[in-house]
């Protein structure tokens, strides 16, 4: 019988727990959600490189780079934005390919807040987001900077992330306005007909609209420097790897996807699919003027990361063969 997805990352998540990995294996740490990895593994596209992976299944990107710089995964399939957010401490990750070209991230009223219609209705507002310091607590900031507000305009809670906890902080009317991810965005608007969105980076109209850019990098493989000048050639046939993914994964159904990672979906959890495969990367690239979309979104929160080098945390040296 083949073995499931969660079969293989919960046996993933216990080596990285602190089980020996055996020599030439490649670490691949994910957050919670993450699909294309997953999806390269169950479609063999790793060992089609000969590489053997493991990977590993983590709460969040935070918890993914956390491993990363304690030596505990080799790299990592995550938001950009926390490379930058790293390079402001001093702590380099490199991006090396680029997985998807949109932010996954809208933000919604409460069905219950009917006098939310535009993001200057959040003044005093009870906002939620997965978490204080995710990538969604800074796109709530760059949103209230844009709109002449602070994020001491909202009362912030965080939510704990999960659709099922957005879904429910959102039509409960725990939260006024709450962050969302494609899929929980899919499920409060096919159950709210009428849903008021104040802003969705997850469309090519709100990537224009809110990063000023046609394409925003979202999920990057990244790893640290020294790894990627000690392990080009494995770099390399990564990249590779996940370029044939996302490639396979644009010329089938959501539907088909998730069935090669094991799995039946709702149709709420293939509209959102749908909207991760549409915001799928070209080749693996970073987009023009990508880095410094982020590092603007990022400098509502931290003014400092106007004064990063931003070519030191991205490199498309590894998918020269792709271009």
């Amino acid at each position: 019988m083949a073995t499931s997805r969660r079969e293989w990352l919960a046996a993933g998540a216990g080596a990285l727990a602190g089980c020996s990995t055996a020599p030439g294996v490649i670490r691949i740490a994910i957050f919670r959600g993450e699909e294309f990895v997953p999806l390269a593994k169950s479609l063999g596209h790793f060992p089609a490189e000969g590489l053997e992976v493991e990977v590993h299944e983590l709460p969040s990107s935070s918890k993914a780079m956390e491993a990363l710089f304690g030596g505990s995964t080799d790299v990592v399939a995550g938001g950009y934005d926390h490379a930058l957010r790293l390079a402001i401490a001093g702590r380099r990750a490199k991006s090396f390919a680029v997985l998807t070209a949109r932010s996954p991230l809208a933000l919604v009223a409460s069905p219950k807040a009917t006098r939310i219609a535009k993001i200057e209705d959040l003044r005093g507002a009870i906002t939620g987001v997965s978490a204080f310091g995710s990538s969604g607590n800074h796109f709530l900031n760059y949103l209230l900077a844009r709109h002449g507000m602070s994020k001491d305009d909202v009362k912030l809670i965080a939510t704990g992330g999960g659709h099922a906890v957005t879904v429910a902080s959102a039509e409960q009317g725990r939260a006024d306005a709450i962050v969302t991810l494609p899929a929980s965005l899919a499920i409060l608007k096919s159950r709210n007909p009428g849903l008021r969105v104040l802003a969705d980076a997850i469309s090519p109209e709100g990537t224009r609209e809110i990063f000023g850019v046609e394409h925003y990098p979202g999920i990057c493989m990244m790893a640290q420097e020294q790894w990627l000048a000690e392990h080009a050639l494995e770099a390399r046939k990564l990249a590779r790897a996940m370029v044939r993914t996302l490639d396979w994964a644009r010329a089938h159904s959501a539907e088909e996807m998730m069935q090669r990672l094991g799995r039946q979906p709702s149709r709420e959890e293939a509209e959102g699919l749908r909207s991760l495969i549409a915001a799928s990367a070209d080749r693996g690239l970073m987009p023009g003027k990508g880095p410094e979309a982020v590092r603007d979104m990022l400098a509502a929160t931290y003014p400092e990361a106007r004064q990063l080098d931003l070519a030191s945390t991205f490199t498309d040296e590894y998918l020269a063969e792709v271009r």
